[in-house]
């Protein structure tokens, strides 16, 4: 199976090919670096979008357009929401809502909901979010506010949590999950809280990269048999 994964910096794609190896190459494309890695009968194409929205999406027309992928595993740090979310909890993203779309001036419609939608959320494939729960008991199912902002102040991660009934707040989810949707390309995602709801004192991001991509190194074989079963 071809599997494309988009982390947004480098320091969360690292680990992935290092300890997988096996790199067959490494592309430059459209300021995208792709690493091709084969794992057993799979072919994984690694991706640094990139922070942001647009380049994450961008990155998921890349791996579909040039490498052919048929489905699409996301990993990310993200701040906490919830306020029982403790730095370093790896947990798993059932949906996803683009905070920052909102054409509420013009048609009176909430913010965040795109036309054409019932409500604001793009849920990701409730399978394969069944199938890792099950397995992987410890892994914390969550909705996401995604925006193009770096939310820091305790007041904004309340509004959001507040608005919009989510855990955690990234800045490439809805991007990718909208890329994803329209594609027809099943879409895992998996994210480490680097940063909690309050403003208390954060722990040094190194030893919180540390401390996630370790679990991101365990989930994966489960996540590639997963999309395997899926087929």
């Amino acid at each position: 199976m071809k599997i494309g994964i988009i982390a947004a910096m480098a320091e969360e794609a690292l680990p992935i090919y290092q300890k997988l190896g096996n790199v067959k190459k490494v592309d430059t494309v459209a300021g995208v670096t792709v690493r091709a890695v084969m794992t057993g009968e799979d072919e994984l194409f690694v991706a640094t979008s990139g922070v942001g929205e647009i380049r994450a999406a961008l990155a998921v027309q890349l791996l579909k357009d040039v490498y052919s992928v048929e489905a699409i595993v996301n990993f990310g740090f993200v701040g906490a929401l919830a306020n029982d979310l403790d730095v370093g909890s790896v947990v798993i993203a059932d949906k996803v809502c683009h905070y920052q779309f909102d054409t509420s001036a013009l048609d009176g419609v909430k913010a965040g909901q795109y036309d054409g939608k019932d409500d604001v959320w793009f849920v990701l494939d409730e399978g394969l979010v069944a199938s890792l729960t099950a397995s992987e008991s410890a892994l914390r199912r969550v909705s996401v506010a995604s925006g193009d902002v770096f939310v820091a102040g305790a007041e904004t991660k309340h509004s959001l949590r507040e608005d919009f009934g989510a855990q955690i707040c990234d800045m490439e989810l809805a991007g990718i999950a909208i890329a994803a949707e329209r594609n027809g390309l099943p879409l895992v995602s998996i994210k480490v809280v680097s940063d909690r709801a309050d403003d208390s004192a954060p722990e040094s991001f190194s030893s919180v990269v540390k401390k996630g991509l370790s679990r991101y190194e365990e989930l994966l074989p489960a996540i590639i048999r997963t999309l395997n079963a899926a087929k």
